[in-house]
């Protein structure tokens, strides 16, 4: 058996010194450094910096920026990729200090900016780079106790009129989840120009804006005056609105009105580590989420299952949805489940209580929190008939948040590896 694999082994070394041979024949043998370094998988080693990091041969070709290949105003790959070769190899490298340049064996040259690959490399603190800087700034989660430190203010003019004032606000709003803008005039449009420099709102049936105020006989507990409930918006929408913006016009002199907001990541951590059952039953356990009524003469009956909490493949959260009134009386589930996820229910809508911050804005005041991260509710209030709590609502998707975040970053900080 030992002298068998010897001979194995002694085939695979001489077939290795023929190939060998037969490349450089054929002139197929790369004498330049770095495509000696070349491994069996085809990945090139590139030193950028002093650090050498690993591209694909089929990444690079893929991701070539001639105009040939890409578009330069759409920003786009034109690649035919029906003649696309998955097999594609370097003839030959070179580097300077700012671009690498490859011939591949088709003939085509590829050049790149060194930045450009350094900010695109693979190694997973380099991903972790662009991941926070480009793709989506890192989430901190908070307990309400902190909520005065991480609620930043900002001024609805400089807004307005400054992309650094836009940029800051966007950024402590997408790491935190929430944000307050101060000094809004006192008009029902005046939300329209903020939400014009992020880009469009969401319509839903309730409309492209909504008024907050006490109607007796309403379409939505919201509009009521009594105590509101901890809860998303609009849990039944598949593609549910990510960001609320709340306007008020006028705040109640009552007692009462206050806001109560929660952070759920903080919650759903907490949930983890100290109750994991419930949080497994939360992450897993499918509900039904409900809509049913009649909105400026239109009928809507609207239906979306999913879990309270919502996670990605990497276990992070992604979406929360909670809302007592609007979670249907249908349970898509088996008969067994039914008594743990109220336990888990009943603990979650507890511990956000627990954690929650209490606060009250004042007119002039823009609320603008992640609806799918945040549980938010209202203390009860009463109105007066000189004194009529009313406030304008807007839904904006974090689509474009984000889209316009990066904008802003590209153009204030422009770097050539973007």
């Amino acid at each position: 058996m030992i002298v068998l694999r010897r001979i194995q082994s002694a085939n695979k070394f001489i077939s290795r010194q023929f190939k060998i041979i037969n490349e450089f024949k054929t002139g197929k043998f790369h004498t330049n450094s770095l495509l000696m370094q070349t491994d069996t998988k085809d990945v090139m080693n590139i030193e950028i910096n002093g650090k050498t990091l690993q591209f694909p041969s089929v990444w690079l070709r893929d991701n070539c920026q001639c105009e040939q290949c890409f578009h330069q105003s759409a920003k786009s790959r034109i690649i035919d990729w029906s003649k696309f070769n998955l097999k594609v190899k370097p003839n030959n490298v070179s580097k300077d200090d700012n671009s690498l340049q490859v011939t591949w064996d088709d003939g085509h040259v590829s050049k790149y900016k060194l930045s450009w690959l350094k900010f695109r490399s693979f190694t997973p603190d380099d991903q972790e780079i662009y991941t926070n800087t480009l793709y989506k700034p890192a989430k901190v989660t908070w307990h309400g106790n902190d909520f005065s430190k991480v609620c930043s203010k900002h001024d609805y003019k400089e807004i307005l009129n400054s992309d650094n004032a836009l940029y800051n606000w966007l950024l402590q709003f997408s790491i935190y989840g929430v944000a307050l803008i101060q000094n809004t005039p006192d008009s029902e449009t005046a939300l329209d120009s903020i939400v014009a420099k992020v880009g469009f709102n969401k319509k839903t049936h309730y409309g492209e804006k909504f008024v907050v105020q006490h109607v007796v006989n309403t379409s939505n507990v919201a509009y009521l005056s009594n105590n509101l409930q901890m809860h998303t918006d609009l849990p039944y929408y598949e593609y549910c609105p990510g960001v609320n913006l709340l306007h008020c016009l006028v705040q109640t002199l009552s007692k009462g009105g206050e806001n109560l907001l929660s952070d759920c990541h903080y919650t759903v951590a907490y949930m983890k580590e100290k109750h994991p059952d419930e949080y497994k039953i939360l992450t897993e356990t499918e509900v039904e989420w409900s809509d049913v009524g009649c909105e400026n003469g239109n009928e809507f009956f609207k239906l979306y299952r999913s879990p309270v909490i919502c996670l990605d493949k990497q276990g992070e959260v992604i979406r929360i949805n909670f809302s007592i009134p609007q979670r249907g009386a249908h349970f898509p589930g088996p008969i067994e489940s039914v008594r743990p996820w109220y336990r888990a229910h009943s603990l979650f809508y507890e511990l956000n209580k627990n954690f929650s911050a209490k606060f009250k804005t004042k007119a002039g005041d823009i609320l603008v929190f992640d609806n799918i991260r945040l549980l938010h509710g209202r203390n009860m209030y009463e109105d007066k008939g000189n004194n009529v709590r009313k406030l304008i609502g807007a839904y904006v998707d974090w689509d474009e948040i984000y889209s316009r975040l990066r904008c802003l970053k590209v153009k204030l900080h422009s770097e050539d590896r973007i």
